[in-house]
């Protein structure tokens, strides 16, 4: 609802957060990371910082409530500010010196930055976003082929003073020894660009596995269709049960992984984990795994593919042909 009149109440915000009384209120000693949208876009910013030498937990995070479970996981200082959203405002109200908004496109982000930032303080922005004149520090930004960790990462730079990182990085390496099975993550189910049908799950596996024992995990939403997959491979599979935090230590031991392109392919990423990941709609470059020995399936003979703009897909005219896999021969020719 909120992208929806994003444009009407962004413009209202932004003017609101400048026209507040500029009272210089004691200084935060944490530097401010706006991050709105969902856990993987938390979890690539991390990377970024990682990558960057600077640790996620010198940071205060503003975030969706979504996002709360890596936070929490990570041990970061965080604030969601959709829960008691006037609570939170108040919090962060002219308190920081330095505020960091990697929202990419909407301005409401831009609006909650400028009711942070203290009396010379400064933003960093992308100039994508809606109300970019109003910061400090304004830099590119690539919505079609930069993976998302580089660009965090020269946002990151460009607003701490530091080196512009190179574009060219070597693969992730493994935080943890290989010590558990394969893991196949469902995920996807619910998003139309993205819900591979159960027959094309069970080829992707079949083709994957190649006789091992593997794991089967999914969040609650994908549960159901997870657990028939598990059935599926009755001997051979056996579904993940635990809580969060059990999920990631899984993740980060794994021998490897099989997940639809989301939140899991990141979470694979920061722990080094070689991962086979699904693209339809989502533009593989921008979001690719990024451990060594990592692969990605997806279509080569569609030309609107990938569609996926600031991270919405647009209706589709042809009935998400992406998502067939036509080439797919059940030993993953497609993968690249």
């Amino acid at each position: 609802m909120l992208k929806k009149l994003d444009r009407v109440l962004g413009p209202a915000a932004r003017i609101l957060g400048s026209c507040l009384p500029k009272v210089q209120r004691k200084l935060r000693p944490l530097k401010l990371v706006l991050r709105p949208g969902g856990m993987g876009d938390l979890i690539c910013a991390d990377i970024a910082l990682q990558e960057l030498g600077l640790r996620a937990r010198d940071f205060l995070w503003l975030i969706e409530n979504r996002s709360r479970p890596w936070a929490e996981y990570r041990g970061l200082s965080f604030l969601c500010y959709d829960q008691h959203p006037q609570r939170v405002l108040g919090k962060i109200w002219r308190s920081h010196s330095v505020v960091i908004n990697t929202e990419q496109l909407y301005g409401l982000a831009q609006g909650c930055a400028l009711l942070a930032k203290a009396p010379g303080g400064r933003i960093a922005c992308f100039e994508t976003i809606r109300g970019a004149r109003r910061a400090q520090i304004v830099i590119p930004y690539d919505w079609r082929d930069a993976h998302e960790t580089l660009e965090f990462a020269r946002l990151f730079a460009a607003s701490l003073d530091l080196p512009e990182p190179a574009r060219h990085r070597p693969p992730r390496s493994r935080l943890q020894p290989a010590a558990g099975p394969p893991l196949v993550v469902v995920a996807g189910c619910q998003s139309r660009s993205r819900a591979l049908g159960f027959e094309r799950w069970t080829r992707l596996v079949e083709s994957w596995h190649k006789g091992r024992r593997f794991l089967i995990a999914a969040s609650p939403a994908d549960a159901a269709f997870a657990d028939r997959l598990a059935h599926r491979f009755d001997g051979i599979a056996s579904r993940f049960e635990g809580d969060f935090p059990q999920l990631c230590q899984t993740i980060s031991q794994s021998l490897e992984m099989l997940t639809m392109d989301g939140g899991a392919v990141h979470m694979a990423s920061f722990f080094g984990v070689p991962t086979l990941a699904v693209f339809t709609s989502g533009r593989s470059r921008k979001w690719a795994p990024l451990a060594q020995g990592s692969r990605i399936i997806r279509r080569h003979d569609l030309p609107c593919q990938p569609c996926t703009k600031f991270g919405q897909v647009p209706p589709c005219p042809i009935q998400y042909q992406c998502l067939e896999l036509r080439n797919f021969d059940g030993d993953c020719s497609d993968s690249e």
